[in-house]
């Protein structure tokens, strides 16, 4: 990865700065930026690679499009939506389901839009969407009855004993896969592009997920190296 430093702007920037470079490989520096114009801050930043946290996810990505033939921008869609599958697939294992036989429901994907196309590309065959308006009509216990698990990605919604519950949970989640996306260094355009990409991290992540977690510890020495590993043999296809 070279000299590259990322650059983390947004809500928790400065927790994520310090976690990010002291347990991992990566270097990360915290900065401050105004919602009110998030795209001219970040280019004043000057930097190679930017990780944009925060509750608007709709400004944040709108900003990455933006920059996306200037600099590296990954926001924490990208990286949720990677954790957030590479825990349904390891919840799904200790059922003795995969991706392609089991039954998936997604709370709110509005909430988190990418998150449903990294879960496709990821295999994900049977997928139920639900949505706080539905309860009405369609409470959310009575369709998860018939799944095998349930993806919160705002966390609150209850859905009842019989499938395994997925929720953004860690607040170092959406911090696991960032060191191996940018093992290789800076890589301009919209990484949603590929969501094969987010695939092949969230199954490394998957794979080194410890007996009694649903997601790998931060300080794995093997994260780093093993997305990294998983980035590149999708890219060199």
């Amino acid at each position: 990865m070279g000299e590259l430093v990322l650059t983390v702007a947004g809500d928790q920037a400065h927790e994520a700065a310090q976690l990010l470079t002291g347990l991992t490989p990566l270097h990360a520096v915290a900065r401050t930026i105004p919602g009110d114009d998030l795209l001219t801050a970040v280019r004043n930043c000057h930097a190679e690679a930017v990780f944009l946290t925060g509750a608007d996810r709709a400004a944040l990505r709108t900003a990455q499009l933006a920059l996306a033939e200037e600099l590296t921008v990954l926001t924490e869609e990208d990286t949720l939506a990677i954790a957030l599958t590479a825990a349904t697939a390891v919840a799904l294992s200790r059922r003795g389901r995969t991706p392609a036989d089991a039954r998936v429901l997604v709370v709110a994907p509005d909430s988190l839009p990418f998150l449903l196309p990294v879960l496709l590309a990821a295999g994900t065959a049977d997928l139920t969407l639900w949505r706080p308006a539905d309860a009405a009509a369609f409470p959310l216990a009575g369709l998860a009855r018939d799944v095998d698990v349930v993806i919160d990605p705002l966390g609150g919604h209850d859905p009842g004993r019989g499938p395994a519950l997925v929720t953004p949970g860690d607040p170092v989640a959406p911090l696991l896969a960032l060191p191996g996306l940018l093992q290789d260094g800076p890589r301009t355009g919209d990484p949603q592009a590929h969501p094969d990409v987010h695939a092949a991290c969230a199954r490394a992540l998957a794979g080194l997920t410890p007996v009694d977690r649903l997601l790998p510890e931060l300080t794995d020495p093997d994260l780093t190296y093993r997305v990294a590993d998983a980035v590149a043999a999708v890219r060199s296809c």
